[in-house]
């Protein structure tokens, strides 16, 4: 007698994406405020004045598309009026899904510029049935947060906008271990600039953005299978700010030593424009945040808060986000 036996294929992953300017209906008053730009500079690789809107409006939808394409699902959140950078949706919170339920840590992030998104994105993924939680007391950003296959720990990136005092948090939140990794270059100062883990564990990293005892600690972390380096020059053009979704990998730039690593690891690159982001410090993996199946519950130190209920002002989100399918 044949056996027949089922693979089990992970679910499609869902991401979180931000609108890139405001709903008429939504915004009393139309503004340039109501769009993406960068208008101050926060970190080396902003240029201020310098996004084509129609460009970058172009390059997200051909994102968005690329994505549900590839299988993936697509929370909207709308733009948050005067916070440009709201685009850059993984940096708001870290995402957690498990039986049915969600919920999100917020961020605190150390520039005003960054902080003054957050009460309307906790606003927004409280009506999205998400259990709010408090940030960390110490500066912490999306950004610096890599998950590991599985959800089975994360590591975490410190000495730029991040501190390493918010593992501690992080660990009760995620039910996982968070391993801190020392961050030394400006220009890569979001781990998510400067490492990428490979669902099979194979992580691509930028030796030169790391001190040596971060990069001696990454190869003793359970979870990493492989180390392959990368060239800093791919790293600055946001090479490793990448995006999984099944066997394909997508890139916001060229990228050719990244995108033969890939291959010789059976995944397809897939290169997609995006350089309006990059002219605000972000590319794809910034501009999406996965809700990760999370493996445990929050213990009972880190309780839900309860979401921002301040007067909106016109302009603010008023609902309207979900699930696009």
């Amino acid at each position: 007698m044949v056996m027949a036996f089922r693979t089990r294929h992970p679910a499609p992953p869902t991401f979180a994406v931000s609108d890139l300017c405001c709903e008429e209906e939504r915004c009393a008053l139309r503004t340039s405020d109501c769009a993406y730009q960068v208008a101050w500079t926060i970190n080396p690789h902003m240029k201020m004045g310098a996004v084509n809107w129609h460009r970058a409006r172009a390059q997200h939808r051909l994102l968005r598309r690329a994505l549900r394409a590839a299988g993936a699902q697509l929370l909207e959140l709308p733009f948050v009026h005067g916070a440009y950078d709201c685009v850059f949706a993984k940096d708001n919170a870290v995402l957690l899904e498990k039986e049915g339920q969600k919920r999100a840590l917020l961020a605190s992030p150390v520039f005003s510029e960054r902080q003054q998104e957050q009460q309307a994105r906790a606003r927004v993924l409280d009506r999205l049935g998400f259990d709010i939680f408090s940030p960390p007391p110490a500066h912490f950003e999306g950004g610096d947060l890599v998950v590991l296959p599985g959800a089975r720990g994360a590591l975490l990136g410190h000495g730029q906008r991040s501190s390493r005092h918010a593992a501690v948090m992080l660990e009760i939140f995620l039910g996982a271990p968070v391993t801190p990794l020392e961050l030394k270059d400006p220009h890569l100062y979001h781990l998510d600039t400067a490492l990428h883990v490979l669902s099979d564990g194979t992580a691509l990293v930028c030796p030169e953005a790391f001190t040596p005892a971060a990069l001696r600690t990454l190869e003793r972390t359970e979870g990493i299978h492989q180390i392959l380096n990368v060239p800093r020059e791919e790293a600055l053009g946001f090479g490793l700010n990448l995006v999984e979704v099944g066997r394909t990998v997508f890139l916001g730039g060229r990228a050719p030593w990244v995108e033969l690593l890939l291959h010789a690891q059976g995944r397809c690159p897939t290169v997609l424009p995006l350089d309006q982001f990059h002219l605000a410090g972000g590319s794809a993996a910034c501009l999406v945040s996965q809700i990760h199946p999370a493996r445990g519950t929050a213990r009972e130190a880190l309780r839900p808060a309860s979401a921002p209920t301040r007067r909106e002002r016109p302009g603010e989100p008023r609902g309207g986000a979900g699930y696009l399918q």
